[in-house]
């Protein structure tokens, strides 16, 4: 619900924190809750626009609160079973706190590359709006190891 009340919020580009590798981020809310970070699984709820054109989103579904969490793995390479889609992604979530919502605006080495992806041109940066839904992480062993949600 939060995502859809903010997604027309217009953000001068001068306002957003440079963050990893050619990441842009501006907090539109800081959540309250515990902070993600590698090897962790999250949930979130995202939209996934270029040119100001919704290309994906979680948030499909019935009613304003339809649609599915999207869940990766902190840290994944791209590719791997349980990463983010985009590297982009995975970074922008990174030092977010439950119930905070991130909009990013991701460098083309951070999104699709010289790839065309559906109508994204190739070269292109992209914005995503995140809202961090929860973490889950697990000790088994020893070893730090991520929880399937």
């Amino acid at each position: 619900l939060k995502l859809l009340s903010l997604a027309r919020m217009k953000i001068p580009r001068e306002d957003y924190t440079s963050g990893p590798e050619g990441l842009l981020y501006y907090d539109i809310e800081e959540g309250g809750g515990g902070e993600a970070k590698k090897g962790q699984r999250v949930a979130i709820h995202y939209s996934l626009k270029w040119s100001g054109i919704t290309i994906a989103t979680s948030r499909q579904g019935a009613g304003v609160t339809g649609g599915n969490p999207y869940g990766f793995d902190i840290g994944e390479k791209v590719g791997d079973p349980g990463s983010a889609f985009i590297k982009g992604l995975d970074l922008a979530v990174q030092g977010m706190r439950v119930g905070g919502v991130r909009r990013v605006i991701v460098p083309p080495e951070l999104a699709y590359g010289n790839r065309q992806v559906q109508e994204i041109s190739p070269n292109s940066e992209v914005m995503l709006d995140i809202e961090l839904l929860s973490i889950k992480t697990t000790d088994v062993l020893g070893l730090n190891r991520s929880v399937k949600i």
